[in-house]
């Protein structure tokens, strides 16, 4: 296919933000129980993920990253009618926690290895620095890529297409010849094709594309089988 490079995304692509989500505050719950033993563990999960869900809105806003998680933090307590006295030590513990849960998706660190082999690797991530980092270092994957871009740290953010040319420039490849694969529709697919890359939509539940004429090159349900389109 003339494929040389392939570039994954991190969230709900390589490393499972969800899961990681929950355990983590599943840690908080026993760390604080003084602010949530009256509470079920199911609330309290979906209250922090409702306040993640705001954050992440107002961080596509222009939010700054300073602020951001601690407004999250209130947030989610003002959701459960909990004082706010502890919210800098629940932030604090969760940004501290949460990149060292070894959540990876199912299958993708044996394919990335496999990969390695074959194409440059590279990772492009609109997450904070500070977590992402750590997150690659966790599932083992942080010393295979020969470039991680991450937004924050060059001042654009996917799906714009100038972050997607900078990990092309980066790897020394033609965007042509790279594959994007990551889960958003709009960040990773629209931004990466808009790039000039082919783009790979892992769709691992039931979302949908939404209203545009861009297309994916392809569509997969498991990482896993990034491997056979790979090979034809």
């Amino acid at each position: 296919m003339g494929i040389k490079a392939v570039i994954f995304d991190v969230d709900g692509t390589l490393f499972d933000r969800d899961l990681a989500q929950k355990m983590a505050i599943e840690g908080i719950i026993g760390k604080f129980p003084h602010l949530f033993n009256v509470f079920e563990v199911e609330p309290v999960v979906a209250a922090f993920l409702e306040s993640d869900r705001l954050s992440v809105a107002d961080f596509e806003a222009g939010m700054p990253s300073d602020s951001l998680r601690d407004k999250r933090t209130r947030t989610f307590l003002q959701l459960l009618g909990v004082k706010e006295d502890y919210a800098n030590a629940i932030t604090e513990t969760y940004v501290r926690d949460y990149p060292k849960i070894n959540s990876p998706i199912a299958g993708s660190v044996p394919l990335v290895k496999e990969l390695r082999a074959r194409f440059r690797l590279g990772v492009i991530s609109n997450g904070l620095p500070d977590v992402q980092y750590r997150k690659l270092e966790t599932i083992g994957l942080k010393g295979v890529f020969s470039c991680i871009v991450l937004s924050e740290e060059i001042g654009i953010r996917k799906p714009d297409p100038r972050i997607f040319r900078f990990a092309a420039d980066s790897l020394q490849i033609q965007p042509p010849e790279c594959l994007y694969v990551g889960d958003s529709y709009r960040d990773d697919v629209i931004g990466a094709k808009t790039a000039g890359m082919r783009a790979c939509w892992y769709n691992c539940g039931t979302a949908s594309p939404g209203k545009t004429e861009i297309q994916a090159d392809f569509v997969i349900t498991n990482i896993k089988e990034l491997s056979s389109i790979l090979e034809k």
